[in-house]
């Protein structure tokens, strides 16, 4: 029997959408490889290289050579022996959580390490064509709740809303269904899964301290949106108090807005909101010239601005009176 379900999200604005998204089926498949094909012509015909030709490429250019696969190698080792010693137990439980965000780190820093290669690889004429066969059976199945029809009729009108938030929720939702993606994936690392476990981690998979307090991966208080922060007073930590609330650096310093003529607006360290001039050897302030030329124009200004004083005209000579 065909899958379907209805999938409430949003879009851009906030507003609420909802669409059908029903399984594929022989004929979805048919069509999706209609357009892989298409897809992989064109790409041939621009330049794209197979999969293959673009291995020799990578390794000719050192993108991906031995010493990289051998780094590759060595990322999954690490990964899978950190794994087994979290399964395991046995060790302190400050250790363990030190082990699994170790292990959080090192996955970041694997995914980064194999990002450029994959990149690369949807650029293959195999990448592109897949893109375009999956971005066609998301068309397919995208449905109208009411009628069953399409959603996006043309493919232009499924690549001008690509990128709104309720599409990439139900590609992601139709990802899982065709390619057995496990949603809850994330969840149920070892890593993830023993933090949660230890109240280490919140249900949103993010770091906590033993307050319930948003912290990053090194521990340090940060907020919703990833600031660091601080507090005024221990209680105002404790209850997560907004109003005693401050940003700071990743150092710890306490950050303040600052606002120039222009309305530009930038965070710096407390205490240097306003610049002061440098002194020279003698410790008095040193007065750049374009200072000068500042002060300058402002003086001419002034000078313009005051009102000229218009001079008394000289009393006219009286006539001398001759006698006759």
């Amino acid at each position: 029997m065909e899958k379907f379900r209805i999938i409430e999200s949003k879009d851009k604005d906030g507003n609420t959408v909802k669409v059908g998204l029903k399984s594929p089926g022989l004929k979805e498949y048919r069509d999706s490889q209609i357009e892989y094909n298409k897809a992989f012509r064109e790409a041939l015909d621009s330049g794209a290289l197979l999969r293959q030709k673009l291995t020799d490429y990578m390794r000719d250019q050192g993108i991906w050579n031995e010493e990289k696969q051998k780094q590759n190698d060595e990322y999954v080792e690490q990964i899978r022996d950190k794994e087994e010693a979290l399964r395991r137990g046995g060790i302190k439980l400050s250790e363990a959580k030190q082990l699994a965000i170790d292990l959080q780190r090192l996955r970041a820093e694997f995914r980064y390490f194999i990002s450029e290669k994959n990149q690369l690889d949807q650029n293959s004429a195999e990448g592109q064509a897949d893109n375009a066969r999956f971005s066609e059976l998301v068309r397919l199945c995208l449905l109208n709740p009411t009628t069953k029809d399409p959603y996006f009729p043309k493919q232009s009108d499924y690549d001008d809303a690509a990128d709104q938030p309720w599409v990439v929720e139900a590609s992601s939702e139709l990802a899982s269904m065709i390619y057995d993606i496990d949603p809850d994936y994330d969840d149920k690392l070892p890593e993830n899964k023993f933090l949660k476990d230890y109240s280490f981690m919140n249900e949103d998979l993010r770091l906590i301290d033993s307050n319930g307090h948003l912290v990053d991966i090194d521990g340090r208080l940060i907020n919703e949106d990833g600031r660091f922060v601080a507090y005024r007073t221990e209680e105002g930590q404790k209850n997560q108090d907004l109003e005693d609330q401050y940003f700071v650096n990743r150092d710890g310093q306490e950050l303040v807005l600052k606002v120039n003529d222009d309305g530009e607006e930038r965070w710096v360290e407390k205490g240097t909101e306003e610049s002061k001039p440098f002194l020279d050897d003698s410790g008095k302030p040193i007065i750049l010239k374009q200072d000068d030329k500042a002060e300058d124009s402002e003086e001419e200004a002034e000078t313009e601005e005051k009102p000229k004083r218009r001079r008394k005209a000289a009393p006219k000579a009286e006539k001398e009176v001759k006698e006759d």
